[in-house]
């Protein structure tokens, strides 16, 4: 099992969200493969879980992929807080690559 962690900082303006991309992690093996105490310990570190993350497979069959975390955090450069998100993806291998490559032609 590999997982994915993304980071977003969520803002509020007059009753609307934006989001704001922080960063993410590339594909990762976790130190355990138990999803129950994975799921504890990210919770621990990353707040309440609000969500889980869903794709749809061919036939239009949503499946659960993996979490979405929220907590307050304080900006580093004042006394504001900001809703720190964190989506925990879930992955069994890295995903499949191609490369096409785009020749010069000679003339």
């Amino acid at each position: 099992m590999l997982i994915k962690e993304t980071w977003r900082e969520r803002r509020e303006y007059n009753d609307d969200f934006q989001y704001l991309l922080i960063g993410e992690s590339d594909l990762y093996e976790p130190y355990t493969d138990n999803i129950k105490e994975l799921f504890q310990d990210l919770q621990r570190e990353y707040g309440k879980c609000v969500s889980k993350i869903y794709i749809d497979d061919a036939n239009g069959k949503a499946h659960a992929i993996g979490w979405v975390f929220e907590k307050k955090q304080k900006y580093t450069d004042c006394d504001e807080y900001y809703l720190a998100e964190t989506w925990v993806e879930l992955h069994e291998q890295e995903p499949d690559k191609t490369i096409k490559y785009h020749y010069h032609y000679l003339h």
